[in-house]
């Protein structure tokens, strides 16, 4: 099929920017469009102001309240009651706000989800349900006869679910059966789950007692109590050190700049400690920062398979479609995704039902300060832009008649030699504002594109191009207007990103406390630029965690990685996916957690990118259907030697490459079915292209990667 054939996201035209007041029903589904594409990728302020050419229906059964959050209306609950809602994106989505146990070691939350005594979590829920169930009935039941829903990560640490399920469930069952249910959740302390994982907004006075509701105190936007958190003012104070810091520069620059990028990490670990401390102070265990590990939401889920099972139950829906699966958790995971669900395995083996895990974190390395082998095929991907720009010819701008790869890759080394010497400045063609053009700003463009080179390669070498032809002012659109910032407040769709999931999630997994010297930054720096180019953005990540102290008084008992050389047995085996060539979960981490459990199968895409999805695949597709349909899993991996991770396991090909040009799967007559299927993966492609999370390190003011692909279609 041609590039750009697929599904593209209803996005509204580009607004006017000179002004910051409007009527708030023209902007309600442009903002909430706008905002769940954010829920992703922070790097892309362009995306709040979206506009819309007519006014949201009022639907009448709809959850009441504000449109672009519907679980502040929706009564927290441990059972699932499900109330529509999105419906002006899709009239089948319902929503629902699960309650769970803050501390699971706490005997007052394991009596009772729901005990004033105890913290508790608010798990916001999205379920899409199958094409196939019947509409007339009331909006409590509204399948009979349901397969278990495919609950989503799409990775992070930090990613939201529900914006997933939100943006991607149409496409999802495109691809996987119009007859697949698909469930978004957001993990504890990310975006519509309650209390969020946020530092920065002030916590409520110590005027505010305990009595007061303990998710009135989280709430997830500024609603004026004098109980409630400054999550607004917190954003901006967020915004306004994010551009501080931005002014550090890269590890990779000056012993100062790593001094400084240090110093800022321990800043804000310090800011979430204080804050962690504060709301222990207010009530007990009440802080999600020290509650927010991998082990909780693996347990979270469980809680949520079975509430799933009690609501099929009570409201007589009748037995699971699927033979085995009543009770068995179905998930597809995606990148950090992969790690939650491996430890869901580990910890309820007899829930596992459908397991995907795509694109494979190591768990053992991932739980230590430093993921050295991370990026061991980062640079390979980027080798493939120039293999690729040769074999497009014109169709690649960097491209010269004559050239080899060598050629291009020169090209590219001059661009970037020549930011590092002599940074470029220039006037913003339309905000008039000086332009300040560095290395590690393009640099960490390049990076990102090796997450997706279908999509990103074309435009990332029409940007090096146009720096290496010097014509500076063409690159206007990948810098953001900051007068968008005036519309960010009051949106709480963008306020709900902005938290500190990512950082709560990631340290909390660690098994050992992080608190490297400037010493061992330097020693752990060099260990990763060793391996690869862009190990300073990497070691960047690493350094989120370096002095953060925020852990649980009673921690959940650990769980065994690869420590054993005994198989994990699951009810059903599990399925692993990976790329020939991914730039930050290689394929050896995939063979590697494969080998930890009985019988789990494992497939090969031969494609570049993070995750199978950044590819679009016949071969992959089919496999994913026939797995979620009948649990079909292809042979376990066969090594030849554990250290390489060689060995022989089943391969897919795909159906395309950067520039549009065939792939080895593209022969053959598509079937209906196969059309739909590809159609879909399309679709999702787009929608996790916009949601690349550990590209950035959750950073702000990275390049916007739609203006990148912008000037790759005007080039």
């Amino acid at each position: 099929m041609e590039k750009g054939s697929g599904i593209t996201l209803p996005l509204p035209p580009q607004p006017d920017t000179t002004r910051c007041r409007g009527s708030r029903r023209r902007f309600r589904v442009a903002a909430l469009l706008a905002g769940i594409v954010v829920l992703g990728c922070l790097t892309n302020l362009r995306l709040f102001s979206y506009r819309l050419r007519s006014p949201v229906s009022e639907e009448p059964h709809s959850v009441q309240g504000d449109h672009l959050n519907p679980w502040e209306s929706i009564t927290p609950s441990p059972e699932l009651e499900w109330h529509p809602c999105y419906t002006s994106i899709n009239p089948s989505f319902l929503c629902a706000r699960f309650t769970v146990p803050m501390d699971y070691t706490s005997s007052s939350s394991s009596a009772n989800n729901n005990s004033a005594s105890a913290g508790k979590v608010h798990i916001a829920l999205l379920l899409l349900p199958s094409q196939t169930h019947n509409h007339t009935q009331t909006h409590s039941s509204p399948t009979s006869k349901l397969k278990q829903p495919l609950l989503l990560n799409p990775g992070g640490p930090g990613g939201s679910g529900v914006a997933l399920a939100l943006l991607g469930g149409p496409a999802l069952q495109k691809v996987l059966g119009p007859d697949q249910p698909i469930l978004g959740f957001d993990p504890r302390g990310v975006g519509f789950t309650v209390p969020r994982a946020d530092c920065w907004a002030a916590p409520p006075p110590p005027s505010c007692k305990q009595h007061h509701h303990h998710h009135h105190r989280h709430r997830t936007r500024d609603g004026g109590g004098d109980c409630e958190e400054d999550v607004a003012g917190g954003m901006l104070r967020r915004l306004q050190w994010e551009s501080m810091t931005r002014d550090f520069g890269g590890l990779n620059e000056s012993d100062v700049a790593t001094r400084l990028i240090d110093a800022g990490h321990r800043g804000v670990n310090r800011l979430c400690g204080e804050k962690d401390r504060r709301l222990k102070e207010e009530g007990g265990s009440s802080s999600i920062l020290g509650h927010a590990s991998t082990q909780h939401v693996a347990r979270d889920m469980k809680g949520i398979v079975d509430a799933w099972e009690r609501w099929v139950g009570k409201h007589g829906a009748g037995e699971d479609a699927e033979e085995g699966l009543k009770g068995k958790l179905v998930y597809w995971g995606f990148s950090y995704g992969t790690y939650l669900g491996a430890t869901f395995a580990r910890m309820f083996p007899e829930r596992v039902g459908r397991v995907v895990l795509d694109g494979v974190v190591d768990g053992e390395l991932y739980e230590t300060p430093l993921w050295r082998e991370s990026l061991v095929d980062a640079d390979k991907v980027l080798g493939e832009l120039f293999r690729y720009c040769v074999e497009a010819g014109r169709k690649c701008d960097l491209y010269r008649n004559g050239d080899t790869a060598q050629d291009v890759k020169r090209r590219y080394d001059e661009v970037m030699d020549r930011l590092e010497t002599s940074p470029v400045t220039f006037t913003h063609p339309e905000h008039f504002y000086p332009v300040f053009l560095r290395n590690n700003f393009v640099k960490q463009l390049v990076f990102t594109t090796l997450y997706s080179p279908v999509k990103g390669f074309p435009g990332l070498a029409t940007v090096l191009n146009i720096i290496y032809e010097g014509k500076y002012e063409l690159l206007g659109a990948l810098f953001q207007d900051a007068q968008l910032l005036c519309t960010v407040a009051g949106n709480p769709l963008v306020t709900g990103t902005m938290t500190d999931a990512q950082r709560a999630i990631m340290c909390g997994d660690k098994t050992q406390s992080v608190n490297m010297t400037l010493p061992e930054i330097r020693s752990g720096h060099e260990a990763l630029a060793a391996t690869s180019q862009f190990g300073d953005i990497w070691m960047e990540l690493m350094l989120k965690c370096n002095g953060w102290d925020i852990y649980p008084s009673h921690p959940l008992p650990a769980t065994e990685l690869s420590k054993t050389n005994k198989q994990i047995e699951t009810t059903h085996p599990i399925l692993l996916l990976s790329n020939t060539y991914d730039p930050v979960t290689p394929l050896r981490a995939a063979v590697k957690t494969a080998l930890q459990f009985k019988d789990a199968g494992l497939v090969e895409q031969q494609s570049l990118g993070h995750c199978t999805i950044s590819t679009v695949s016949r071969c992959m597709a089919k496999v994913l259907r026939e797995y979620f349909t009948t649990g079909k899993v292809p042979p376990p991996p066969r090594v030849d030697g554990k250290e390489e991770f060689k060995g022989e396991w089943t391969r897919c090909g795909v159906d395309e490459v950067p520039w549009g040009a065939a792939g080895p799967d593209r022969a053959g007559v598509e079937t209906v079915e196969e059309r739909e299927m590809l159609e879909g993966w399309r679709a999702l492609q787009t929608i996790f292209w916009r949601m690349q999370r550990w590209a950035t390190a959750d950073r702000e003011g990275g390049p916007d990667m739609e203006a990148v692909m912008s000037l790759a279609r005007s080039s």
